[in-house]
């Protein structure tokens, strides 16, 4: 069933507490609709939270019900939520997610779980040549050494070569610096959080979370609908 766009879709729940003795408000914001203005609704829950009493360079906020507070955090505050709102813990991992799937589902998730860098190699891959010229055996340019005639283009070097009766020597000049894999961070881009590091790791990811994507929307429309949302 294809979404409703709608431009404002949101409910609020409070939490008031102690912390250390001190009191506390929790002030939650779930939201479902197309906000940011870019033509599809988007889940999104966030808190602000609230003190009493004030510190300095804190925000002094009223509430419609009276009562002056002043602010003293807030975003995505899920570990708070989660702890003060426990109603609302099974609807975080759906922050982000919108009406056609998770933000950008398989190339974060994807890039998550690899060992690759943003360029796509892992590490010691090279990721840039630089070309000497030989003649007979003999270094033309020499880019290790420094040479100012440094030929960062293959198609240079060899007309280089063409004309000097040689041949190119490519040197590894740049090489990719990879990165640790972030399984947790795939588990929540993916909105997957059973899911194994093989399944994670293996090299049919991308398919594997085209495949879910189906039935991970349809339990992603039964949750904004019990939440009382016009999906």
């Amino acid at each position: 069933m294809p979404s409703i766009l709608t431009k404002k879709q949101v409910k609020t729940f409070r939490a008031d507490y102690y912390v250390d003795g001190k009191p506390e408000t929790l002030i939650a914001h779930v939201r479902y609709d197309d906000k940011c203005g870019n033509g599809h609704n988007s889940f999104a829950i966030t808190g602000d939270i609230f003190q009493t009493y004030r510190q300095p360079g804190e925000r002094r906020i009223a509430h419609k019900d009276g009562q002056t507070l002043w602010l003293n955090g807030g975003g995505c505050v899920h570990d708070v939520i989660a702890e003060r709102l426990p109603e609302l813990a099974k609807y975080i991992k759906w922050h982000l997610v919108s009406a056609d799937e998770p933000m950008h589902y398989v190339a974060n998730t994807v890039y998550h779980a690899s060992d690759r860098d943003c360029w796509g190699g892992r590490k010691g891959d090279v990721r840039t040549y630089r070309y000497n010229v030989r003649v007979n055996g003999n270094l033309v340019f020499d880019v290790e050494a420094g040479d100012e005639h440094k030929l960062p283009d293959r198609e240079e070097a060899e007309a280089m070569a063409e004309r000097v009766g040689g041949e190119i020597v490519p040197v590894p000049w740049l090489l990719h610096e990879g990165k640790e894999r972030d399984l947790d961070a795939a588990r929540s881009t993916a909105v997957w959080p059973d899911a194994t590091d093989d399944e994670l790791t293996a090299p049919d990811l991308a398919e594997k979370l085209k495949a879910r994507l189906p039935a991970l929307m349809a339990e992603f429309q039964a949750a904004v609908e019990e939440l009382g949302f016009v999906f």
